[in-house]
This record gives structure tokens, C-alpha cells and sequence, in this order.
């Protein structure tokens, strides 16, 4: 898929859209072609992409809290960095295939 109609479908600007999507490629979670027929696609299957790895390579040189904890720690010490924890670990189960399948149910109707 071309770059343009990602940024048109996910309302993101086109040059932010590109850094993410170079973070991604170095990261290889995406392959990019450039030139006509260019594009971007997924390196592997869905399934096999998790949410952390994708979550590492955009948040890629930023400090992530959860660094700040030793392994060793027998309990988080704050509310914070429990929740952050539990996060980190909700991310390496969930797959790029979960957020595809929620994204594809017919969503309730409110009234």
C-alpha cells in the first residue's frame, strides 16, 4: 500500500507517516519499495507481529518507565509502575491480528 493512502485512511500527515513507517522498517516489521509500484507492506504475517515489538520500534530512543524497574524487583513499588507493568505485558501477548479482528466487527449502535 502506498504511503499517501495509509496517511488518506489514517488521517495522519504524510511525513510523520513516513518517520513511523521507517521505524518500522528498521525495526523489520514492514518492508518499503520506493518508486512507481512503491509502497509498504508486512514483513511477516500479522500474527506474528506483536504489539510491543511495533510499540518499541515507533517509541525507538525515547526512555520507556518500565526500564527504570529492575527484573529483580519483587513487586512494583507504585501504582504506576504495577499498571506499566501489567501494559508491557498486555503488549507482548496481543498481536497485530487482534487489533484487525476488533477493527473488523460491525461496532454497536448507540442511540
Amino acid at each position: 500500500m502506498r504511503i499517501g493512502e495509509v496517511a488518506d485512511l489514517t488521517e495522519i500527515p504524510p511525513p510523520y507517516l513516513a518517520k513511523i513507517f521507517q521505524r518500522l522498517g528498521d525495526a523489520g516489521i514492514v518492508e518499503t519499495k520506493r518508486g512507481y509500484k512503491g509502497g509498504v507492506r508486512l514483513s511477516r504475517l500479522p500474527e506474528e507481529i506483536s504489539l510491543l515489538e511495533i510499540d518499541s520500534a515507533v517509541e525507538s530512543g525515547r526512555p520507556c518507565p518500565h526500564e527504570q524497574v529492575p527484573e529483580e524487583t519483587p513487586r512494583p513499588n507504585t501504582f504506576w509502575e504495577a499498571f506499566h507493568k501489567s501494559y508491557i505485558e498486555q503488549l507482548a501477548v496481543m498481536t497485530l491480528a487482534d487489533v484487525l479482528a476488533y477493527e473488523s466487527k460491525p461496532s454497536p449502535v448507540t442511540s
